[in-house]
């Protein structure tokens, strides 16, 4: 009995889709999205669009221009299927396959085995990469080999010999793919392996089995990289009268045409494509224009292969994937030829950019041909710019984030507001909405004319969320502090916003209010921000949930952003910190962290009284810490006081400075304690500490008026050494004044040890020696002097 096989498996086992490497972005901001929205892309796609940032991917801002020029109900009436933009994305994951789902795969596969030959399996070694997930070939070769080995192992017909010698010549094919069990156990032995071909099986093994290693011996041919071989091996399959695997062969044979159309052979072959691609770059039109004849004849014969497919309906399941073969040989042969295609279609903002997965292939020839020319090299997107009014458009947008341009910021936004004005003046509503969007997007401050109209923009225009943060930015700016409180209030606590669901789009506007706050408990309420989360790529949806049954999605981490981390370490006084910390609208751990900043500054800077309240704040809100509070307050003198502040602080991590996480607090390790709670202190306000100022683009602090008593303690604190040193230091002076304090040998230990990186003095080399010296002169016998073996 004939066991019907499942095609879209067999498709998935050798169908592969091109790729390339997305535009925009940079480093990674935990607060704000910035190379895509944090939107599910259903939404985004049907025009809610947040706050659109310039260095979005292509994709994403092709889409908001799309969505800004038909607005609101032209958009309800052009065609937008339901998943085109996530279709556009290509390979989920960039390409990456989580090494779990490959294990499931493996583990299938072996369990297959094991059942078809009636044994158990065997249990995989905790080194067996493959068995723990780790493949090489597409999941889909062995889910379609899993698939056919059950078939065939309840066939009327199966033998144990039979089955033995299909697994055999399978396990072959997985080595041509680069999964071989022996070369994994032997990886590092510097013994280069040449796989054989599987052995064909003899003219008397029934016709059945043999057409079914046919398809094997194909596959090898085909991970072999051998495509002429494998090629005419399914179309042979294809040409066959009743062969079990008949409706494959025509299409496989496309595959392997296709991938014989760009192969180049060689263990240098990416190295050689890069070389062929900026040659082609390079070379004069007669030279150009041979390579295209040449890359024309290979597309023709692809195309009537493909055409030969579509012509046939009983091979309707496989037409959608020759089409998706023929629009990749598109790209990767005739790339020039099929981006102008593709951006006259995409320009007309009334077609489907879905169809064929357009915007999807446009995006990935963008990634190469408008990325900005390498040395020696012509910038050919000028005219590519000129060919199309949405190119012109994201350029201008994208311009001013790409270090290498040409053109400077103020060109690219005269651009913008000449084409929005000209637009306007013409009565093409149209385009001057999406010119005023690229207008306010590039400007800080805004023109009279450009205010007015941002001020006009309806509620429900796709664009509206951007538009007021450029309004609320743009009254920050030009100093009209009060709008700025006003738009920003307004916005944040609107049903827009909350509507939209960006994370993103609201920590931009909490960010911008912050910067305008009046006082420090005004700041207060727009200092923590949720994390933006990724998009799952599967899904286009924020949350994943997770594997475990029944479990719920990960709550999104609060926190400081890095201009609220700049405002605590640079940006107030003692006396602002300890009203801060009293603040209820705070989380309590992080009111625990400001409070032990304040008593620490405090301390050092010599506020007893001052001090003191703050060890009351910390009793209240880190009950972990009421005992060492309590004796602060009960010992007499600042060198008591100094010292016993300084032993809890290495016992707790507790740092005069908010180091950007509002944990628990825990006491550390013995072994593991180092002097590392702080850096040098910021001498001025607004200087950096700790911030993640590679990824985010901050505000300036908020002016509360409070600068004369800062900036006076910022000037004395920024004297100190860093807690290596300073908590060094002290610890020689307690050696010398208590010499019996039983603490001195652990602390001894714990300065040496904290000399070996992080934030040092330029007497760290001093400390270290003297610090190893007295401990092993005085406590010689000592554990911690046993630990300390070297100095540094």
């Amino acid at each position: 009995m004939t066991h019907r096989l499942r095609p879209l498996i067999i498709a998935a086992a050798l169908l592969a889709c091109a790729n390339a490497g997305a535009s925009g972005g940079g480093s990674w901001d935990s607060y704000v999205a910035r190379s895509g929205p944090d939107i599910a892309l259903g939404r985004y796609q049907n025009g809610e669009l947040g706050v659109l940032m310039p260095t979005y991917e292509r994709m994403y801002l092709y889409t908001a221009w799309r969505s800004v020029l038909l607005g609101p109900d032209d958009m309800k009436a052009a065609p937008n299927p339901q998943g085109g933009l996530l279709r556009a994305i290509g390979s989920r994951n960039g390409g990456w396959v989580e090494a779990g789902e490959g294990k499931k795969v493996y583990a299938a596969w072996q369990a297959a085995i094991g059942t078809a030959l009636k044994q158990a399996p065997v249990a995989p070694k905790d080194d067996d990469s493959m068995a723990n997930g780790y493949l090489t070939c597409p999941l889909g070769s062995y889910t379609f080999a899993t698939a056919t080995l059950n078939d065939l192992a309840r066939r009327s017909d199966a033998t144990p010999a039979r089955l033995n010698a299909w697994i055999a010549t399978q396990r072959q094919v997985f080595k041509f793919c680069g999964d071989d069990a022996e070369a994994q156990r032997n990886r590092y032995d510097g013994v280069k392996r040449v796989i054989p071909a599987p052995v064909e099986l003899p003219a008397t093994e029934a016709l059945y089995w043999r057409q079914m290693q046919q398809y094997q011996l194909a596959s090898a041919a085909f991970y072999g990289e051998n495509y002429a071989l494998s090629g005419s091996l399914f179309a042979k399959i294809g040409a066959t009268d009743k062969h079990p695997l008949r409706q494959w062969g025509e299409y496989l044979n496309l595959r392997s045409q296709a991938r014989a159309a760009v192969f180049v052979p060689g263990p240098n072959a990416d190295q050689a494509i890069w070389q062929e691609r900026l040659d082609a770059r390079r070379e004069g039109p007669a030279a150009a224009a041979v390579r295209l004849a040449a890359a024309q004849k290979k597309l023709a014969v692809i195309q009537a292969s493909a055409d030969h497919i579509l012509a046939n309906p009983e091979l309707s399941s496989l037409h959608e994937a020759s089409r998706a073969i023929v629009r990749s040989m598109q790209v990767r042969l005739t790339p020039t030829l099929r981006f102008a295609e593709l951006s006259k279609l995409l320009d007309d903002p009334r077609a489907n950019p879905y169809l064929d997965d357009h915007l999807g292939d446009w995006r990935v020839l963008a990634n190469d041909l408008l990325q900005p020319p390498v040395a020696e090299q012509a910038d050919a997107r000028p005219a590519l710019r000129g060919s199309a009014s949405f190119i012109d458009w994201m350029q201008t947008i994208q311009a001013c984030q790409e270090y290498q341009a040409k053109r400077s910021c103020a060109v690219e936004r005269a651009h913008a507001t000449d084409q929005w004005s000209r637009y306007a003046k013409q009565g093409n509503k149209a385009q001057a909405r999406v010119w005023m969007l690229a207008a306010v997007m590039l400007s800080d401050t805004l023109t009279p004319e450009l205010e007015k109209a941002v001020q006009q923009a309806p509620v429900s225009a796709p664009e509206y969320l951007t538009l007021r943060y450029a309004l609320v930015r743009h009254y920050r700016l030009s100093k009209q502090a009060d709008k700025a409180r006003t738009l920003g209030d307004a916005i944040l606590n609107g049903p827009t916003l909350a509507a939209n669901r960006s994370v993103s789009a609201r920590n931009q506007f909490l960010q911008e209010r912050f910067a305008v706050a009046s006082s420090a408990a005004d700041a207060a309420n727009y200092l923590l921000r949720t994390e933006s989360r990724d998009l799952d790529p599967d899904t286009g949806e924020l949350a994943k949930a997770s594997e475990e049954p029944g479990a719920t999605p990960a709550a999104a981490r609060v926190d400081i952003a890095a201009d609220g981390i700049r405002w605590l370490n640079s940006g107030l006084s003692t006396a602002d910190l300890s009203a801060l910390a009293a603040n209820q609208k705070l989380p309590k751990a992080l009111r625990a962290r400001i409070a032990i900043a304040a008593w620490m500054r405090a301390d050092l800077l010599g506020q007893d009284e001052t001090a003191l309240g703050a060890t009351q704040q910390i009793e209240q809100n880190a009950p972990l810490l009421t005992n060492v509070m309590q004796k602060y307050r009960k010992l007499a003198g600042t060198p008591e006081h100094r010292y016993w502040m300084l032993v809890n602080a290495l016992k707790y991590g507790l740092s005069p400075m908010y180091n950007g996480y509002a944990g628990e607090l825990a006491a550390r390790a013995p072994d593991d304690t180092l002097a590392d709670m702080w850096c040098k202190v910021p001498a001025k306000a607004g200087d950096s500490y700790g911030e993640n100022t590679d990824a985010e683009h901050t505000l300036p602090m908020p002016d509360l008026g409070n600068g004369a008593a800062r900036d006076k303690e910022l000037a004395q604190l920024s004297t100190l050494k860093t807690a290596t040193g300073y908590i060094g230091d002290q610890i020689l002076q307690r050696a010398t004044a208590v010499p019996n304090d039983p603490e001195l040998p652990w602390l001894l230990y714990v300065t040496v040890q904290s000399t070996r990186g992080g934030c040092l003095d330029a007497d760290s080399k001093t400390l270290s020696k003297n610090a190893f010296t007295l401990l092993h002169k005085r406590y010689k016998n000592n554990e911690w002097a046993r630990k300390t073996p070297y100095f540094y």
